[in-house]
């Protein structure tokens, strides 16, 4: 796969909430950054584990009908950056969330190795405040 491929197999797979399939497009070791204010900012993480427990498993759990969906992408080499839109309803506060983005992802060997995220976070805050 090459590396705009396996990028748009993880929105693919986040799409149909299939967990096994995000994992399995993750290396071994990743550098994975979620931009500082968004409600999951963890540092960065390095190991596939820490992304699935402390962001998509928690995102699964917070929002109703949670979606990163993914509309443009520009690709050279092992870098494709994605732009699109986060929708979804949380739970908590039954607040809607509208805000786009644009990651920033590096492929090795048809396997995921870092992620940035820039994010309006302001926006994914107010819908998460309660």
């Amino acid at each position: 796969m090459s590396p705009l491929e396996t990028v748009q197999s993880f929105y693919s797979a986040l799409g149909s909430c299939d967990l096994d399939a995000v994992r399995a497009l993750f290396a071994d070791t990743i550098e994975w950054r979620e931009a500082e204010g968004f409600p999951y900012f963890g540092g960065t993480w390095t190991r596939p584990q820490q992304v699935v427990e402390g962001l998509l498993g928690p995102l699964g759990r917070d929002w109703d009908e949670f979606s990163a969906r993914a509309d443009g992408f520009v690709s050279e080499g092992d870098e494709v950056v994605a732009f699109g839109t986060y929708r979804g309803v949380n739970r908590a506060t039954r607040r809607p969330l509208f805000a786009r983005f644009a990651h920033r992802w590096r492929v090795a060997c048809g396997r995921i190795v870092a992620f940035t995220q820039y994010t309006d976070t302001v926006l994914v805050q107010a819908a998460a405040r309660v």
